[in-house]
């Protein structure tokens, strides 16, 4: 009897590996940080500002 898992369409079509979840919430908040830095940076909200 052959394994019937291994002809299959599906199979043939789906990635060898998966992203951790982990590795996808690590990405999306550190996006979301450089983000929120360059509009702060942009609009002259940041904390330490140079001029006296």
């Amino acid at each position: 009897m052959t394994n019937p898992g291994t002809d299959s369409p599906d199979s043939r079509n789906a990635p060898r590996h998966k992203t951790p979840l982990w590795v996808k919430g690590f990405l999306i908040a550190a996006a979301v940080l450089v983000v929120a830095f360059a509009v702060m940076h942009l609009t002259g909200g940041m904390v330490m500002n140079h001029t006296p």
